[in-house]
């Protein structure tokens, strides 16, 4: 595979995996769990909403993966720096509903998920070599 191609397939999984990771928490935390949050959220919907949060970054890390052919990970870190930075702006603003370390842990399990999500398109069988 030539550069061009790489570059190009590098920076569709980071906008595809990108979007799909913002539809898919949007999904999970405002639509089907009627926007989450600590302070108005029952504790079964937090657990839950925070399951499918994670599950939502583990399908967009598996998504980027496989449009990147399994061996590039610059999508991952470059999705990964987008939730830092989404998160950093949070907190400078003040723009959180509940306490730091829920909205961190949150965010952290973004992390986590678009990065197991990577590792499980890496290991996937049928993925293109």
């Amino acid at each position: 595979m030539n550069s061009r191609i790489r570059a190009l397939l590098t920076i569709l999984a980071t906008v595809i995996g990108g979007l799909s990771l913002v539809l898919y928490t949007t999904l999970s935390q405002d639509i089907i769990f009627d926007g989450l949050s600590y302070c108005t959220s029952s504790s079964s919907d937090l657990a839950f909403g925070g399951l499918a949060t994670f599950a939502s970054a583990v399908l967009a890390g598996f998504i980027a993966s496989l449009i990147v052919v399994r061996d590039n990970h610059w999508p991952h870190f470059f999705i990964s720096l987008f939730i830092v930075g989404k998160m950093s702006f949070a907190v400078l603003c003040g723009q959180w509903s509940g306490p730091i370390w829920f909205e961190t842990g949150m965010n952290l399990s973004l992390l986590a998920g678009l990065w197991i999500g990577c590792y499980g398109a890496v290991k996937f069988p049928l993925a293109p070599v």
